[in-house]
């Protein structure tokens, strides 16, 4: 194990490639089937216009404008030497990035805060109609009573290296009692595995084992989403119905 990292770090010292447009980029045989995507170490070289690879098929580092990726906000994380980044490479211009992903930045645990839901449907139209016959003073009590039951709860993700996801938090465990308080936490997608692929995440979920007397849909289903933003602490990824923002727990940065 100690060999392949020590040549890796040693190949990063070598010279990389500056001459953008000389550059050709062989990605296939050692990505997923259409994935454009490559894969390697970031050397040292690595800075605001330029970031330097050590591809994982091998040879001598490389050298790739980010410039323009830059400005379209299509670089996502800032990698050091030795991390492990995929990168987009340009088609028409071999030595320019469409976009960067450091994967080294999406490992940990991620969360954010969710508000609970007031409950619909007839329950809730019975509610409003009941509301509407009381008082203004009356009204007030009881919101303020409702607002005491708003009281948000961590959700959020664990990622890490071996590509796989575990869920943090989520809605409490559902109760008989469940029935009778005016808010309903929304669930969360249980994923299971992480992949980046042709410049988005794609987090896979289902899968579920079942024996011979409960026969049911093993298979793995997927969700695909956009990063939109990826730095130290902070993470926003557009989903197919909203962008949702998280923050990185710093004590789980070195444990996965």
């Amino acid at each position: 194990m100690l060999i392949p990292l020590l040549v890796a770090f040693l190949s990063c010292g070598r010279k990389a490639e500056t001459n953008f447009q000389e550059v050709k980029v062989q990605t296939r045989d050692y990505v997923a089937q259409g994935d454009s995507m490559l894969y390697g170490l970031a050397c040292e070289g690595c800075n605001d216009s330029v970031i330097v690879l050590l591809p994982d098929s091998g040879g001598d580092p490389i050298s790739f404008g980010i410039l323009n990726a830059r400005r379209n906000h299509k670089i996502f994380g800032r990698p050091s030497v030795g991390d492990k980044i995929a990168v987009m490479v340009n088609p028409e211009s071999p030595g320019e990035l469409l976009t960067a992903i450091n994967l080294e930045q999406l490992i940990g645990t991620w969360v954010y805060m969710q508000m609970p839901e007031m409950h619909k449907g007839g329950e809730g139209l019975r509610r409003d109609s009941l509301l509407s016959l009381l008082t203004p003073e009356e009204r007030s009590r009881i919101m303020a009573k409702i607002d005491s039951f708003m009281i948000p709860l961590e959700y959020g993700y664990t990622m890490k290296r071996d590509y796989t996801v575990s869920v943090v938090g989520g809605p409490p465990r559902k109760t008989s009692l469940d029935e009778h308080t005016p808010v309903i936490y929304p669930s969360i997608q249980r994923y299971k595995e992480w992949h980046v692929f042709n410049g988005r995440i794609i987090f896979s979920y289902g899968g579920v084992k079942v024996n011979n007397m409960n026969a049911g849909n093993t298979e793995l289903r997927h969700d695909t989403v956009s990063l939109v933003l990826l730095r130290r602490d902070t993470m926003a990824l557009q989903f197919a119905d909203r962008v949702q923002g998280f923050k990185l727990k710093p004590d789980t940065l070195k444990e996965f």
